[in-house]
Protein backbone atom coordinates (compact mmCIF):
# COMPACT_ATOMS: atom_id res chain seq x y z
CA UNK A 1 0.00 0.00 0.00
CA UNK A 2 3.17 2.34 0.98
CA UNK A 3 4.52 1.42 -2.29
CA UNK A 4 1.15 1.89 -4.28
CA UNK A 5 0.79 5.55 -2.06
CA UNK A 6 4.59 6.33 -3.23
CA UNK A 7 3.87 6.04 -6.92
CA UNK A 8 1.03 7.36 -7.20
CA UNK A 9 2.55 10.80 -5.22
CA UNK A 10 5.74 10.33 -8.04
CA UNK A 11 3.17 10.67 -10.67
CA UNK A 12 1.42 13.67 -9.37
CA UNK A 13 4.81 15.56 -8.52
CA UNK A 14 6.02 14.58 -11.69
CA UNK A 15 2.97 16.02 -13.92
CA UNK A 16 3.11 19.26 -11.24
CA UNK A 17 6.56 19.56 -12.64
CA UNK A 18 5.85 19.56 -15.81
CA UNK A 19 3.02 22.02 -15.46
CA UNK A 20 4.63 24.68 -13.71
CA UNK A 21 7.57 24.58 -16.72
CA UNK A 22 4.98 25.12 -18.96
CA UNK A 23 3.65 28.06 -17.05
CA UNK A 24 7.15 29.38 -16.57
CA UNK A 25 8.30 29.45 -20.14
CA UNK A 26 8.55 32.64 -21.37
CA UNK A 27 5.39 33.93 -24.12
CA UNK A 28 7.82 34.31 -26.91
CA UNK A 29 8.40 30.24 -26.86
CA UNK A 30 5.16 29.15 -25.09
CA UNK A 31 2.96 29.90 -27.78
CA UNK A 32 -0.33 28.70 -28.83
CA UNK A 33 0.92 26.33 -31.47
CA UNK A 34 3.61 25.14 -29.07
CA UNK A 35 0.88 24.30 -26.53
CA UNK A 36 -0.27 22.21 -29.25
CA UNK A 37 3.24 20.65 -29.65
CA UNK A 38 3.29 19.77 -25.89
CA UNK A 39 -0.34 18.01 -26.10
CA UNK A 40 1.06 16.07 -28.76
CA UNK A 41 3.89 15.09 -26.81
CA UNK A 42 1.39 14.13 -23.93
CA UNK A 43 -0.57 12.16 -26.31
CA UNK A 44 2.22 10.17 -27.76
CA UNK A 45 3.83 9.45 -23.89
CA UNK A 46 0.48 8.91 -22.70
CA UNK A 47 -1.21 7.09 -25.73
CA UNK A 48 -3.84 9.53 -25.32
CA UNK A 49 -6.14 10.34 -28.25
CA UNK A 50 -5.64 14.23 -29.27
CA UNK A 51 -6.94 16.54 -31.99
CA UNK A 52 -5.72 20.14 -32.58
CA UNK A 53 -8.53 22.32 -34.41
CA UNK A 54 -6.12 25.36 -36.46
CA UNK A 55 -7.49 28.52 -37.17
CA UNK A 56 -9.68 27.32 -40.11
CA UNK A 57 -11.54 25.03 -38.14
CA UNK A 58 -12.14 27.12 -35.34
CA UNK A 59 -13.55 29.33 -37.61
CA UNK A 60 -15.91 26.83 -39.27
CA UNK A 61 -16.66 25.64 -36.24
CA UNK A 62 -18.66 28.93 -35.36
CA UNK A 63 -15.81 29.51 -32.33
CA UNK A 64 -16.38 33.61 -32.95
CA UNK A 65 -14.97 33.89 -29.03
CA UNK A 66 -11.42 32.25 -29.78
CA UNK A 67 -11.47 33.95 -33.50
CA UNK A 68 -12.07 37.30 -31.91
CA UNK A 69 -9.14 37.39 -29.40
CA UNK A 70 -6.90 35.98 -31.64
CA UNK A 71 -7.28 37.94 -34.51
CA UNK A 72 -4.95 40.78 -33.12
CA UNK A 73 -1.78 38.36 -32.97
CA UNK A 74 0.60 36.70 -35.49
CA UNK A 75 0.52 33.65 -33.63
CA UNK A 76 -3.33 31.42 -34.75
CA UNK A 77 -5.04 30.23 -32.01
CA UNK A 78 -5.04 26.43 -31.66
CA UNK A 79 -7.80 23.98 -29.66
CA UNK A 80 -6.48 21.24 -27.98
CA UNK A 81 -8.52 18.47 -27.13
CA UNK A 82 -6.88 15.24 -25.09
CA UNK A 83 -9.21 12.25 -24.51
CA UNK A 84 -8.27 9.06 -21.98
CA UNK A 85 -10.35 6.46 -21.44
CA UNK A 86 -12.71 6.22 -24.65
CA UNK A 87 -13.61 2.66 -23.23
CA UNK A 88 -14.76 3.82 -19.92
CA UNK A 89 -17.65 6.19 -21.23
CA UNK A 90 -20.14 4.36 -19.53
CA UNK A 91 -19.15 5.29 -16.16
CA UNK A 92 -19.18 8.50 -16.92
CA UNK A 93 -17.41 11.57 -18.69
CA UNK A 94 -15.52 14.52 -17.34
CA UNK A 95 -14.22 17.41 -18.82
CA UNK A 96 -11.88 19.92 -17.79
CA UNK A 97 -11.47 23.33 -19.87
CA UNK A 98 -8.44 25.60 -19.56
CA UNK A 99 -7.77 29.11 -20.04
CA UNK A 100 -5.20 29.17 -22.54
CA UNK A 101 -3.97 32.99 -23.44
CA UNK A 102 -0.35 32.57 -23.72
CA UNK A 103 0.37 35.97 -23.57
CA UNK A 104 -2.06 38.64 -22.22
CA UNK A 105 -2.14 42.35 -23.00
CA UNK A 106 -5.65 43.39 -22.58
CA UNK A 107 -5.51 43.95 -26.52
CA UNK A 108 -7.42 47.54 -27.70
CA UNK A 109 -8.12 47.60 -24.19
CA UNK A 110 -4.38 47.44 -22.83
CA UNK A 111 -3.16 46.94 -19.70
CA UNK A 112 -0.89 48.75 -17.62
CA UNK A 113 3.25 47.63 -18.56
CA UNK A 114 4.11 47.12 -14.69
CA UNK A 115 4.06 43.80 -14.07
CA UNK A 116 2.76 42.86 -17.87
CA UNK A 117 5.60 40.12 -18.15
CA UNK A 118 3.59 37.85 -15.65
CA UNK A 119 0.63 37.78 -18.00
CA UNK A 120 2.33 34.85 -19.46
CA UNK A 121 1.08 33.06 -16.77
CA UNK A 122 -2.53 33.61 -18.13
CA UNK A 123 -2.24 30.08 -19.67
CA UNK A 124 -1.70 28.46 -17.04
CA UNK A 125 -5.44 26.58 -17.29
CA UNK A 126 -4.50 24.89 -20.59
CA UNK A 127 -1.19 23.81 -18.99
CA UNK A 128 -2.84 22.41 -15.79
CA UNK A 129 -5.13 20.44 -18.37
CA UNK A 130 -1.97 19.32 -20.03
CA UNK A 131 -0.41 18.36 -16.75
CA UNK A 132 -3.26 16.09 -15.42
CA UNK A 133 -4.34 14.28 -18.77
CA UNK A 134 -0.29 13.64 -18.50
CA UNK A 135 -1.08 12.17 -14.78
CA UNK A 136 -4.34 10.60 -15.93
CA UNK A 137 -2.52 8.56 -18.38
CA UNK A 138 0.03 7.07 -15.79
CA UNK A 139 -2.65 6.50 -12.95
CA UNK A 140 -5.26 5.26 -15.32
CA UNK A 141 -8.49 5.73 -13.46
CA UNK A 142 -11.54 3.98 -15.11
CA UNK A 143 -13.17 7.16 -16.24
CA UNK A 144 -13.73 8.98 -19.50
CA UNK A 145 -11.70 12.04 -19.24
CA UNK A 146 -11.60 15.19 -21.94
CA UNK A 147 -9.20 17.96 -21.59
CA UNK A 148 -9.93 21.13 -23.72
CA UNK A 149 -7.74 24.39 -24.10
CA UNK A 150 -8.54 26.72 -26.15
CA UNK A 151 -5.24 28.78 -26.80
CA UNK A 152 -5.11 32.68 -28.19
CA UNK A 153 -2.38 35.45 -27.77
CA UNK A 154 -4.37 38.46 -26.82
CA UNK A 155 -2.52 41.11 -29.04
CA UNK A 156 -3.38 44.53 -29.99
CA UNK A 157 -2.78 44.42 -33.35
CA UNK A 158 -3.87 45.66 -36.54
CA UNK A 159 -6.48 43.18 -36.73
CA UNK A 160 -7.95 43.00 -32.95
CA UNK A 161 -11.42 43.49 -32.04
CA UNK A 162 -12.77 46.55 -30.58
CA UNK A 163 -14.41 47.53 -27.88
CA UNK A 164 -18.01 47.59 -28.73
CA UNK A 165 -17.83 44.67 -31.57
CA UNK A 166 -20.04 41.88 -31.70
CA UNK A 167 -19.21 38.75 -32.45
CA UNK A 168 -21.62 34.98 -32.54
CA UNK A 169 -20.30 32.20 -29.91
CA UNK A 170 -20.47 28.41 -31.02
CA UNK A 171 -23.90 28.15 -29.40
CA UNK A 172 -25.24 30.74 -31.59
CA UNK A 173 -25.20 33.51 -28.67
CA UNK A 174 -23.88 36.67 -29.41
CA UNK A 175 -21.58 38.95 -27.42
CA UNK A 176 -21.02 42.65 -27.58
CA UNK A 177 -16.91 43.49 -26.31
CA UNK A 178 -17.17 46.13 -24.27
CA UNK A 179 -13.40 45.24 -22.88
CA UNK A 180 -10.86 43.58 -24.86
CA UNK A 181 -9.07 42.70 -21.53
CA UNK A 182 -12.33 39.89 -20.75
CA UNK A 183 -10.88 37.69 -23.41
CA UNK A 184 -10.43 34.78 -20.55
CA UNK A 185 -14.56 34.42 -20.71
CA UNK A 186 -14.87 34.62 -24.63
CA UNK A 187 -12.21 31.85 -25.29
CA UNK A 188 -13.60 29.59 -22.34
CA UNK A 189 -17.86 30.03 -23.36
CA UNK A 190 -16.41 28.73 -26.77
CA UNK A 191 -14.42 26.00 -25.28
CA UNK A 192 -17.36 25.20 -22.36
CA UNK A 193 -20.37 25.24 -25.40
CA UNK A 194 -17.63 23.23 -27.34
CA UNK A 195 -17.45 20.43 -24.45
CA UNK A 196 -21.14 19.88 -24.21
CA UNK A 197 -20.69 16.88 -27.67
CA UNK A 198 -19.16 15.07 -25.17
CA UNK A 199 -22.07 15.20 -22.59
CA UNK A 200 -20.27 15.14 -19.31
CA UNK A 201 -21.55 14.85 -16.00
CA UNK A 202 -18.52 16.68 -14.23
CA UNK A 203 -17.12 20.11 -16.16
CA UNK A 204 -14.45 21.25 -14.43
Amino acid sequence: VLRQALERAEVVAEAVNFTRNLINEPANVMSPQEIASQARAVSREGKLRVEVLDRAEIKKLGMGGVIAVSQGSHNPPQLVVLEYGNVYKNHGTICLVGKGVTFDTGGISIKPSRDMEKMKYDMSGAAAVLGILRAVSQLKPKLHIVGVAPCVENMPGGGAQRPGDIIKMINGKSVEVINTDAEGRLILADALAYAEKFKPKALI
